[in-house]
């Protein structure tokens, strides 16, 4: 049983669905955590993943009543369909949802991107982390620094390192990106904007924060391509900096961007400005600078390698950033060869199968 709920599951999600453990079937949930057609339908056509077997439709709660919606939710259908292992992926509310469940139905749970830690308790997101590893029997860890992570906090069975299945997408839609098809259309030339992402709770709901992100954008007197994530955008409008950032020339607002239309902005944008784990890592495999707007990661191999940058929301640092990134002489040196072999979903499918053969 695989449980998603959010757009980056999604990604995830379309190739472990093609590649089902040995002797077994996938029976995809959906916890409906994302449920706005551009944050949920849309990646499931673009993705070609098929109809999930269960839609929870949990939808918008506060926090902690929508994460004890979906663990009931999920209970009761793990109960029901007595699945040989529940999966989950990432840091969501969704996932931690399932390892709850999974854990209170005694069923074995495994766990994808298993070990990311940003050392940063505020963050809900390292909540879920580190509970979902606890509660797993089979961690999946994308890298070596993860499952040193891990053995760091005295875990060390159940850990098996597979690769990262984002990159695994990333990498396959890669030469796929045409600029005619997905950056001209939107009035923007290669290396000639910034790309803007911003949905993380630490930055959109704290008012000093979110204006601190809007003053960035606004300061920044160079083109900024902005889809705003319906939560942000909800923000951004009660604060009266929707209306500033609509009426600035250089900055574009719009909808949420679909998958590969993000990965096409991310692969021809001059700089990434983002607090989006993804979108960081998508930065650092297509070798574009990225701007972190936080003041930590749980994907430092980004920082080391000079490809991203903690900026934090300090405009002085934002702007530096960029025009940093706009005097770089060398094109981009795509990472592609960071997805290894065999493909980190076929290794995830033989992990599965051990745990399921036990």
């Amino acid at each position: 049983m695989l449980v998603v709920g959010a757009r980056p599951q999604f990604v995830k999600a379309a190739p472990l669905l093609a590649q089902p453990p040995e002797g077994a079937a996938w029976l995809l949930v959906h916890t409906g955590q994302h449920y706005d057609y551009e944050m949920s339908a849309a990646f499931f056509a673009e993705l070609a993943i098929p109809e999930p077997a269960y839609n929870l439709e949990v939808g918008r709660l506060a926090p902690a009543a929508q994460l004890a919606a979906m663990t009931g939710r999920l209970a009761d259908v793990v109960d029901k369909e007595a699945p040989a292992a529940v999966v989950v992926v990432g840091d969501t509310t969704s996932t931690l949802a399932g390892a709850l469940a999974a854990s209170l139905s005694g069923v074995p749970l495994a766990h994808v991107e298993a070990g990311m830690r940003s050392y940063d308790w505020a963050m809900p997101e390292e909540r879920n982390r580190v509970l979902t590893d606890r509660l797993a029997a089979l961690r999946l860890c994308p890298h070596d620094g993860a499952a040193a992570n891990l053995a760091r906090e005295g875990i060390t069975d159940g850990v098996a390192v597979v690769g990262d299945v984002m990159y695994e997408v990333a990498a396959a839609a890669y030469p796929g990106l045409d600029a005619a098809k997905y950056i001209t259309p939107l009035a923007l030339e290669p290396g000639g904007y910034a790309y803007a992402t911003c949905h993380r709770q630490e930055n959109v709901d704290v008012p000093a924060r979110l204006e601190a992100v809007a003053e960035a954008l606004l300061e920044l007197e160079f083109p900024v391509y902005f889809p705003a994530h319906p939560r942000t955008a909800k923000a951004l409008r009660a604060a009266g900096l929707w209306e500033r950032l609509e009426a600035a020339p250089h900055v574009t607002l719009a909808e949420p961007a679909t998958y590969y239309a993000s990965l096409a902005l991310t692969r021809y944008a001059a700089a990434v400005l983002t607090d989006s784990g993804g979108v960081q890592r998508e930065a650092y495999l297509y070798d574009v600078p990225a701007l972190t707007l936080r003041d930590r990661t749980e994907w430092p191999e980004t920082v080391a390698a000079g490809v991203n940058r903690l900026v934090d929301v300090d405009s002085e640092a934002i702007r530096a950033g960029v025009a940093e990134a706009r005097a770089r002489r060398e094109g981009p040196s795509p990472r592609l060869e960071l997805v290894g072999g065999p493909a980190p979903s076929v290794r995830v499918a033989e992990a599965l199968s051990y745990l399921i053969q036990g």
